[in-house]
């Protein structure tokens, strides 16, 4: 089982914080989607698969209900 989440859904709510913004400073920085997606896991918590999720939302390609919908209930503050 993955650790939850270490953010709260206002958080993930927010495309503008401080999270989403260094996701997008990664990804400005030119690393690879793997390593960010790595990176989110090991600072923010949940599956790689939610960090891939939540890189996408970062990058507005797609919207952040799909990260929402993807999580358990518990998983989210």
């Amino acid at each position: 089982m993955h650790p939850p989440l270490k953010v709260g859904k206002d958080t993930l709510l927010n495309i503008n914080s401080i999270e989403y913004q260094w996701i997008r400073n990664l990804v400005s920085e030119g690393n690879p989607p793997q390593q960010i997606n790595v990176a989110i896991q090991r600072c923010l918590g949940g599956s790689l698969d939610t960090a891939d999720i939540m890189r996408q939302v970062a990058l507005r390609q797609i919207p952040v209900n799909q990260l929402l919908r993807e999580l358990p209930k518990a998983a989210i503050n």
